[in-house]
């Protein structure tokens, strides 16, 4: 009764604000700034509208009959699954931040390095939940972005916290070997950063504070040279970028005490800078045409990185998607500074986003063909570069390198698949020891993986990943997702994060289905793959996805009404737009943390830093394809949508809420089944298994009453 009362309650009050807003026409094409309203994150009217909503969504969901026993069944998943953490060498130690249910805000933790290589007693030295109580902050570590610790020892970080999970953090120095704070040590307060040290008493720091001048994207245009014991205000500005750049990059590799600095001016147009002790910035003669972001990795000799346009190197033309290198050794001569690494066959890709690593003296990298990845490893000699093969996967096995040692030779390999658990292995010469490995939490030995492909409306094959019940009947209710922007892939993964982590073993577990679409805009077959989707082309990406979407439904497997999409960021965008465009091919939707609204995202959070991949709003080229796709304006009053499940966080800062508040006021206006759930704390990762099972717990069940049930 108590439980009735709250969800009439929640949903009058919610209905009772939506009338007291202003009046919305959603038919009729783009309209104009008519929800701005809804678009400072903490705006009174704004939150307040939200957390209404929020209410009476989680009011609803949470009286469904099946959401006790999802949630006690995910909260088992996330006990049983000891999930696997990266593991970072660092010179005579190993790090990693060690999250669990018991812990979800995670440990930092060291092990010494032993003098075969592998790893002692794991000593926790920073418990991240203990250290928020005690500042009385919901402070959450940003240990694998927005931290950075001292070469070659590393003993002392500069480690990242974020305030409720936004990405603009504070900075503290840190000691790993005595587990304490350093007294005095370098401090900054919280703001959009990016820092690197160059030596034990100078760090280069990029900090968006004060008057200081930003970029389009809010992030700081000036670098400073901060020495310790010296105010942040007065460290001196050694670089101003110009307004219109999207932010910096820094990059410290190696034992030289040399800062890589990288004006990203626009995601794929980079200039590259070294920037020394002394603070003396000195352009490096690299083509401008990079992919994403700049150097990928380097020894102590040389740093690496990816051309997306063909190039002169070393007296021949190479073609994009090459590795090329850049030789800092003075003896070198200028000419010969820049150094052709490797140049991908015909059918291989060599993805930019992850997996280059660099030890003392190798670079590794993955090549991926036909689906199946091979990681190399690239040693420069008198003869120039030699690349050979250092480990490969099956099709489907997503393989990378994810830490090397700067100071040796020694690699951690993650080898992980839809069907086949995480592990991690120190790679050490010859020798392969393995570190950790996630226990098997839903029956795999029930599932296969097929590749398979489907014809997109120009005639492009375009493949995708089906996960399927090998005793699968015709119409399984299956899950689809993908990405398509920023030349990203969603590689396999077991229970990964982009999958919704251990939330999908429940779906597993009632014989369900997932399908992964490798859709343009992403980088699955390389730069071409990922152009054909830019801008004005956005519309590629969608139509892939509805054929690979019509493609399961057309075969038998499965059915409108048992067909399921969701997707995050760019991906939650995806499946806003398709469920807006294709309403009558999907039973149900899920859209988090997504862009939303296609003619204003150049003004909310840092959406003015991505006008290279979507378009600029002000081009009328740009407007009116953005004006035929942006979910927010072709939502129409008479049109029959899906239920939508959209979820997102006050504190992310990087897309912003507006878009998620705007979609549901849409939606709702037009008379569907929408819930919005703004936690209002967790930034772009709100959707996290381990800090909110509940809001997890809520979507599964969302999908699995829509998707499975009668």
């Amino acid at each position: 009764m108590i439980r009735r009362r709250f969800l009439a309650a929640a949903a009058a009050s919610a209905l009772a604000l939506i009338s007291a807003a202003p009046a919305l026409a959603v038919e009729g094409g783009p309209a104009g700034d008519d929800l701005e309203w809804l678009e400072p994150a903490e705006g009174e009217r704004a939150l307040a509208w939200a957390r209404e909503q929020t209410a009476a969504a989680r009011a609803t969901l949470s009286a469904e009959p099946g959401y006790g026993g999802v949630l006690e069944e995910l909260k088992s998943a996330l006990t049983a699954s000891s999930p696997v953490t990266d593991i970072a060498l660092l010179g005579p130690r190993a790090v990693r931040l060690k999250r669990d249910p018991d812990f979800p805000k995670g440990r930092l933790q060291v092990a010494e390095r032993r003098p075969d290589g592998a790893l002692g007693e794991w000593k926790t030295v920073l418990d991240v939940a203990a250290f928020a109580a005690q500042e009385g902050r919901p402070y959450t570590l940003n240990w694998g972005y927005g931290s950075t610790c001292l070469p070659p020892e590393n003993r002392f970080c500069l480690l990242g916290f974020s305030d409720g999970g936004g990405d603009e953090l504070m900075l503290r120095e840190f000691d790993l070997e005595t587990g304490r704070f350093v007294q005095d040590g370098f401090a900054a307060p919280a703001g959009r950063v990016q820092s690197a040290w160059i030596d034990a008493d100078t760090v280069l720091i990029a900090h968006a504070s004060g008057d200081d001048p930003r970029t389009a994207a809010g992030w700081a245009a000036t670098a400073r040279l901060w020495r310790r014991g010296q105010a942040l205000a007065e460290a001196p500005v050694i670089f101003t970028a110009p307004s219109g750049d999207a932010t910096f990059q820094f990059t410290r590799v190696g034992s030289a005490p040399r800062v890589l600095m990288t004006r990203v001016i626009d995601y794929s147009t980079f200039e590259v800078f070294a920037v020394d002790g002394a603070g003396t910035v000195t352009k490096l003669p690299l083509p401008r045409s990079l992919k994403p972001f700049g150097p990928l990795g380097g020894t102590d000799r040389h740093m690496v990185f990816q051309l997306s346009e063909p190039a002169e190197i070393g007296g021949r033309r190479v073609a994009a998607e090459s590795l090329v290198a850049y030789d800092f050794d003075p003896a070198t001569p200028e000419a010969a500074r820049l150094q052709l690494v490797y140049e991908p066959a015909a059918g291989q890709v060599v993805s930019s986003y992850g997996g280059f690593r660099a030890t003392r003296s190798r670079v590794f990298f993955p090549v991926q063909s036909n689906l199946a990845v091979t990681v190399m490893a690239a040693r420069h000699g008198p003869a120039g570069w030699n690349v050979a093969p250092f480990e490969s996967a099956d099709a489907g096995v997503d393989l990378s390198v994810t830490s090397a040692d700067a100071a040796g030779e020694d690699v951690v390999l993650r080898r992980a698949g839809f069907l086949q658990p995480t592990a991690l292995d120190l790679a050490s010469g010859d020798r392969r020891v393995r570190l950790e490995a996630a226990r098997e939490v839903f029956n795999a030995s029930a599932f296969q993986v097929d590749i398979r492909t489907a014809r997109s409306r120009d005639g492009t094959m375009v493949d995708y990943y089906l996960v399927r019940p090998r005793a699968a009947s015709a119409n399984t209710p299956t899950l689809i997702t993908g990405y398509g922007a920023f030349g990203l892939t969603l590689p396999p993964a077991y229970l990964g994060r982009s999958f919704g982590g251990e939330a999908l073993k429940l779906w597993f577990d009632r014989g369900g289905a997932l399908a992964v679409a490798a859709v343009r805009g992403g980088g699955e077959k390389g730069q071409d793959w990922h152009r054909a989707a830019l801008r004005e082309r956005r519309q590629t990406s969608y139509d892939d996805f509805i054929a690979v979407s019509e493609d399961l439904v057309s075969s038998g497997f499965t059915r409108p009404d048992r067909l399921g999409v969701f997707g995050t960021s760019n991906g939650g965008l995806l499946s806003a737009v398709v469920a807006v465009q294709r309403p009558d091919l999907y039973g149900a939707a899920v859209s988090d943390a997504p862009l939303a609204d296609m003619l204003r995202y150049d003004r909310i959070a840092m959406g003015a830093a991505w006008k290279d991949e979507y378009g600029d709003p002000a081009d009328s080229t740009i407007h009116a394809a953005l004006s035929a796709y942006s979910p927010v304006h072709n939502v129409r009053a008479d049109g029959r949508y899906p239920p939508v499940l959209i979820s997102v966080s006050t504190t992310d800062n990087r897309v912003g809420p507006a878009h998620a508040r705007k979609l549901a006021w849409r939606l709702s206006q037009a008379g569907g089944q929408v819930f919005l759930i703004e936690d209002e704390q967790g930034g772009h990762g709100v959707s996290d298994p381990l800090a909110r099972p509940d809001l997890m717990a809520l979507r599964m069940e969302f999908l699995i009453s829509r998707l499975m049930r009668p």
